[in-house]
């Protein structure tokens, strides 16, 4: 079981930290190329596991879209935790990512 769980932390690290040959990528995307991308190649209780942390992490967090608009988190659905309810700053306008699945958070302020 360690095993399993240090393969999806360190693919997890890597792939949210800055690398000299690339940037470093938001968590919520990384979490969904591991969900979608690499399906399979982890196992789904030990990502399902790091999925649950996102709520207490990153509610309240900024981040910037792919639009280049800063967003608030303001609530994370279980089952949907890699597309988070987002309020963009400087307006009331909120986006759900999930429905709205053109944006994306590129970048965690």
């Amino acid at each position: 079981m360690k095993m399993l769980i240090i393969a999806v932390a360190d693919v997890f690290h890597a792939m949210t930290s800055e690398r000299t040959y690339r940037k470093k990528q938001s968590p919520f995307k990384v979490l969904e190329m591991i969900l979608h991308d690499d399906f399979g190649k982890f196992d789904i209780g030990v990502v399902k596991t790091l999925l649950s942390s996102f709520d207490n992490l990153f509610i309240g967090s900024r981040g910037k879209l792919n639009n280049g608009f800063i967003a608030e988190i303001i609530f994370i659905d279980a089952g949907s935790e890699t597309r988070p309810v987002i309020k963009v700053m400087d307006s009331e306008q909120i986006i759900n990512l999930g429905i709205n699945r053109e944006l994306y958070i590129e970048e965690i302020l």
